[in-house]
């Protein structure tokens, strides 16, 4: 026979409940952890291309960094004819290496890009020569005497996806970096200067003028 007993006057006495029903024994009542509200993360925009400019200009791209070119004064000459005249003073751009691509970033180039593009040699003229009253030859030095030559180097243009305001001009010949020198990029008529750096050993890139009665010549300086 069962007999029921009051818990409460079982407390009193000092006995202990073991195995009581549930209802006698509730759990503590312990709130669910609040969820944490997620923090939004923005996206992080990628870092400009050290080889993408953010100003119009014309651009060589050597060595993975930008160097900009100035314009030589004039207009480059027709390929026909040999020797420009004269330039003066050195050229302001230098580049590391021989290695070379252009970027032309202007606004008008979406609809007035450059079909072709050449860059041509521009030789230092090394000494002069002329005649004294004698008739003997007397050679002098000449000091920032600079001509464009009518030796180029093909080069392709090629419009840059991403943005229809610039366009890429590369070499036709990638492997074949254009020896130390002077050179101009030209693009429909116009000279942008720049040197690749080291020892000039491209004959090429050197001339010597004689003076005479009947005008001047050149050729290529002789060891």
């Amino acid at each position: 026979m069962t007999v029921t007993v009051s818990l409460e006057l079982l407390r009193k006495k000092g006995y202990i409940a073991v195995n009581q029903p549930a209802q006698l024994s509730p759990k503590a009542n312990t709130a669910a952890p609040a969820k944490s509200t997620p923090t939004a993360v923005e996206p992080q925009s990628a870092p400009p291309s050290p080889t993408v400019p953010t100003a119009f200009g014309i651009y060589a791209v050597s060595n993975g960094k930008l160097h900009e070119l100035d314009a030589l004064p004039g207009r480059a000459p027709d390929p026909r004819i040999a020797i420009s005249s004269i330039i003066t003073g050195n050229s302001r751009t230098t580049l590391p290496d021989g290695h070379v691509a252009f970027v032309i970033y202007r606004r008008d180039s979406a609809t007035n890009a450059a079909d072709r593009a050449e860059v041509r040699v521009v030789a230092r003229i090394e000494r002069e020569s002329n005649f004294n009253k004698d008739g003997k030859q007397v050679v002098t030095p000449v000091d920032d005497n600079w001509v464009i030559r009518n030796i180029s180097l093909p080069y392709r243009t090629a419009p840059k996806k991403d943005n229809p305001e610039m366009y890429e001009v590369r070499s036709e010949n990638p492997d074949a970096p254009l020896p130390p020198g002077r050179y101009a990029l030209v693009l429909k008529g116009l000279a942008y200067d720049f040197t690749v750096a080291g020892p000039i050993t491209d004959p090429r890139q050197c001339l010597e003028r004689l003076v005479a009665t009947n005008g001047r010549f050149y050729s290529e300086c002789k060891k």
